[in-house]
């Protein structure tokens, strides 16, 4: 297999480029990918164009990444397109993954104090949006276990494995 170049949108770069910025998106996982805007322009979203681009060079119709913020290894996240995933393709399905809701087993494979932790996230979520009540009901997403760990720092390869990719998150500076 040739090795693969991951889009530059997508790569996560430890020296820190523009603005001491990991990745060249500036996105909270918590909102949908179309929230997503660069760096250098933070009022400019994404294009649909942008979006488009194949996620890696060659294209590959599908793509696994991994994150070791996540506390449960089912939280696999898959990207597939057939006619190669593109980069709308992967924060879809990052979206997707962090955004679902928790389930029992999840929960109860959680720690108390972790548990304790996750609860604090989901009431301030819920109390703070527009709709409280609907929010509620929904529950608990996993984007609440992330507690603050919920921005986009990119994505970049695992050694000896190019089938899969490692997410790096960040907290919001205070």
């Amino acid at each position: 297999m040739p090795h693969l170049v991951l889009h530059p949108l997508l790569q996560y770069s430890q020296n820190g480029g523009e603005r001491g910025q990991t990745s060249a998106l500036l996105w909270d996982l918590r909102k949908s990918p179309t929230s997503a805007r660069h760096v250098s322009a933070p009022t400019r979203p994404l294009s649909e164009f942008e979006l488009s681009q194949h996620a890696t060079n060659p294209p590959v119709f599908s793509i696994r990444v991994t994150c070791g913020v996540f506390p449960e290894s089912s939280w696999i996240i898959e990207a597939k397109n057939w006619l190669g995933v593109t980069v709308g393709n992967v924060l879809e399905a990052i979206f997707a993954t962090v955004n679902a809701q928790i389930n029992y087993a999840e929960w109860d494979k959680l720690c108390p104090k972790q548990q304790n932790r996750v609860n604090i996230v989901f009431d301030a979520r819920w109390r703070q949006s527009i709709d409280s009540q609907r929010v509620r009901e929904r529950g608990i997403l996993r984007s609440d276990c992330l507690l603050q760990h919920v921005l986009f720092a990119g994505i970049s390869t695992v050694p000896d494995n190019e089938d899969t990719y490692l997410l790096t998150l960040k907290r919001p500076k205070r």
